[in-house]
């Protein structure tokens, strides 16, 4: 684009100069015309007299004149011979002199009584001007391309180098970092007005996504009480009925009705709580070979109970900086949730393994696994599965196993294990 621009110019200087030559040229020819309309209209006996006149009686003069007989001798006039592709019908041309040096303008026309009457003038001073523009143009036309080529690249990298930094800030709001913005400046072009213009829609998304928080923080909050304080009823009610009366059964189902939304609600204020960024200044190293170890002992007893083979793969000792408990609850979720869905006879393995960016934990099952359009919303809040929907889980595990990643920044994929499903937690950033 900028070498096209630099040629246009270029173009348009030499479109200016050769109609300024061709203007001059005009000019001289004009001259030219008048001059041999003006001397033909005289009496044929007065015009030797009149060019000798012109010759030696007036100032000097750029215009010559010829007059010449019938078989093109001179006979009077500083033109001395006629040149030899002139066209003598009155009208001007572009001929070379009779020694060829120079090039003239001419017109020239037979007169009544056969002689030839001849205006010319010298236009190698012309030509030479056009010829010099020419050249002026050429010679300005290396570095001036050069230079608004150079313009154009620089402008390239610096337009290029804020569309990539407006794309990585809208790639982060888009993995749910509403808080940042997009620069714009409010003086600025028409992108820069678009961001602007962009910047209030995502204030007032995440005002919304804040208040929509914070309502459903609210609520948590408030029926934790009289939650907890309906248990306690139902505790007594129970010890009071006794656990082999219909009364003490019915009593004892709602217990456990109690303990699950408590569960729920506890699951709902810690993801809040992780993703208002807690205790996410306390990192420490983390033993991942440890930590994976000590979850798959944990969950043994479980995995023979459901008579599910669970196994821990170590390829690789690393740390990365991290809250152990939370890193530890993360991965307890996804064995918890793989165990949860694999059939008996089946296999859960647990690997670490090492990357040059970083260590990787992955989780994977032999179960019906996760379809491949359901991978993203399965770690929203409340999702299940078909397959899950006869299951005691809430819809929260996968969510708090999301915001345990997001809260470390690691990046956490699902994938297909063939059969079954693997998800993988990348403890790098």
């Amino acid at each position: 684009m900028a070498s096209m621009f630099a040629m246009l110019m270029l173009a348009l200087f030499e479109l200016v100069a050769w109609k300024a030559t061709d203007l001059l040229f005009a000019t001289l020819d004009r001259s030219i015309s008048e001059q041999l309309e003006l001397l033909a209209a005289r009496p044929s006996a007065m015009l030797p007299f009149m060019i000798t006149s012109r010759m030696n009686g007036g100032p000097a003069v750029v215009t010559q004149v010829g007059l010449f007989l019938p078989d093109r001798t001179s006979e009077v006039g500083d033109l001395l011979t006629i040149p030899p592709d002139l066209v003598l019908d009155g009208q001007p041309h572009e001929s070379r002199s009779d020694d060829g040096t120079s090039i003239l303008h001419a017109a020239g026309k037979a007169l009544p009584d056969g002689r030839i009457l001849v205006v010319a003038r010298d236009a190698t001073e012309s030509l030479a001007v056009r010829q010099d523009f020419i050249r002026a143009g050429l010679t300005l036309a290396v570095p001036g391309v050069a230079f608004t080529i150079a313009l154009g690249i620089a402008f390239g990298i610096l337009s290029n180098r804020r569309l990539r930094h407006l794309n990585d800030t809208a790639e982060q709001i888009m993995g749910g970092a509403l808080s940042l913005r997009l620069s714009a400046d409010v003086e600025g072009d028409e992108l820069d007005r678009l961001c602007a213009i962009f910047n209030r829609i995502l204030a007032r998304l995440e005002e919304g996504m804040a208040a929509l928080r914070n309502a459903g923080e609210n609520i948590a909050h408030d029926l934790r009480t009289p939650l907890t304080a309906l248990r306690a009823r139902l505790e007594r009610a129970y010890n009071a009925a006794g656990d082999d009366t219909p009364v003490g059964r019915m009593i004892d189902d709602c217990i456990g009705n109690v303990d699950q939304s408590l569960s729920t609600i506890t699951a709902l204020l810690r993801i809040a709580d992780l993703q208002n960024g807690w205790r996410s200044t306390d990192f420490q190293p983390c033993n991942l070979a440890a930590l994976l170890e000590e979850t798959v002992e944990i969950f043994q007893p479980v995995a023979e109970e459901r008579q599910i083979s669970l196994s821990a793969v170590i390829e690789a000792h690393a740390y990365v900086d991290g809250e152990w408990d939370l890193l530890v609850e993360a991965v307890a979720n996804l064995v918890d949730n793989a165990l949860k869905f694999t059939p008996p006879g089946g296999h859960v393995g647990v690997f670490l393994r090492s990357r040059l960016e970083g260590p990787v934990i992955s989780v994977a099952d032999s179960g019906p696994g996760i379809p491949a359009e359901a991978r993203e919303s399965v770690l929203r809040r409340f999702v299940k599965l078909d397959i899950s929907r006869n299951s005691t889980g809430r819809g929260l595990g996968l969510s708090l196993v999301q915001a345990i990643c997001d809260l470390h920044h690691f990046p956490i994929f699902i994938l297909d294990n063939n059969p079954g499903c693997k998800i993988v937690i990348q403890c790098f950033r």
